[in-house]
């Protein structure tokens, strides 16, 4: 969603920042030749938020991947408790008294 020169900006957006971060925004739109840190912080987030919509390409995959390895921790806690029935249970073998 981009505006043209006509829209109006009619909604304010407010947050707070250290002196440091200030001076570090002021130094941004000096460095990017942008006209105030208003600007700046527009573009920075419109940015993100693009970016942020974009798909990622291996989503799919790594919870595939996640599914998997749950699986697998599923099967090793399940073999734990196997290997500690096996040694509670007596073996029926006699023992050297």
């Amino acid at each position: 969603m981009y505006m043209t020169v006509d829209s109006r900006r009619s909604k304010m957006v407010t947050f707070r920042v250290s002196m440091e971060e200030y001076h570090s925004l002021e130094a941004a739109c000096i460095e990017r030749r942008v006209r105030s840190i208003s600007e700046l912080a527009r573009a920075a987030v419109q940015q993100w938020i693009r970016e942020s919509s974009l798909p990622n390409p291996f989503h799919d995959e790594l919870q595939q991947v996640e599914r998997r390895i749950q699986v697998l921790a599923k099967e090793l806690e399940r073999l734990q408790y196997l290997v500690q029935l096996q040694k509670a249970i007596p073996s029926g073998k006699p023992t050297a008294q």
